[in-house]
């Protein structure tokens, strides 16, 4: 006798595979896409910072606001609503106390002051 396709419990292991290598497929690709994001909004911030720190020690006090930023950057993939995002799009957050400024992202939570935040570091 002859057999011709395949049982039921063949089909359902089959199937069995195929999802395990396809949770582990998409499970790496998701820590791909957040390891890029991170770095990504790591650039942003290094970016913004260093432009924040030239117009500081050119006119002696940084700009008061992060978007006064934007005619040297020409970066409109950066804005949104005006305002320059991570790449979660979310505000980039700038504070400047006196002659003091601080740039950071609030990263994949989207809390600032959490072990995730991405922060220029003043030199």
């Amino acid at each position: 006798m002859s057999r011709r396709g395949f049982t039921l419990v063949e089909m359902l292991i089959a199937i069995a595979v195929l999802a395990i290598l396809a949770t582990l497929f998409f499970g790496g690709l998701n820590s791909v896409v957040e390891h890029t994001r991170r770095e990504t909004t790591e650039i942003r911030v290094h970016t913004l910072g260093c432009k924040a720190a030239e117009v500081q020690l050119v006119k002696g006090f940084p700009p008061s606001v992060l978007e006064d930023l934007a005619p040297m950057l020409e970066r409109p993939d950066w804005l949104s609503g005006g305002k320059f995002v991570d790449d979660w799009n979310r505000p980039l957050q700038y504070t400047v106390t006196g002659k003091q400024f601080r740039v950071w992202s609030c990263g994949a939570d989207g809390v600032s002051g959490t072990a995730d935040d991405i922060r220029y570091k003043n030199r």
